[in-house]
């Protein structure tokens, strides 16, 4: 008794499918359902860093400008949470030239440092 090739190619195509979309969801992060920081996770972002952006680039010193907007360390987009300890202040301009960039390891390292000075 022989099975029909038109058969045989749909069991492995099926098959195939199953399996690519069994592997598809690994490896994902769930995000956070809070995409923004409520007003009074915003005050205290303000009032941890006394009103200022907080960046700061490696050879120069901390943005003297305002800061306007909470923003996620690690990108909210890349699984960041929305808590408290991954938020920042920063103005306009830093906000979007961070975009949805992770910062490194020693960015995040000077700037808990800093948090200490002010």
């Amino acid at each position: 008794m022989h099975a029909d090739p038109q058969i045989i190619w749909s069991a492995i195509a099926l098959l195939g499918v199953l399996i690519l979309a069994g592997h598809a969801g690994r490896g994902r992060r769930r995000r956070d359902p809070n995409r923004f920081y409520t007003w009074p996770e915003k005050q205290v972002l303000i009032q941890q860093a006394a009103g200022r952006c907080e960046h700061k680039p490696p050879l120069w010193r901390r943005c003297p400008a305002q800061g306007t907007q909470a923003d996620h360390i690690v990108p909210w987009s890349r699984g960041g949470r929305t808590e408290l300890w991954n938020g920042q202040l920063l103005c306009e301009r830093h906000n979007q030239r961070k975009s949805n960039r992770v910062p490194s390891t020693l960015y995040r390292w000077r700037l808990q440092r800093r948090r200490t000075k002010y």
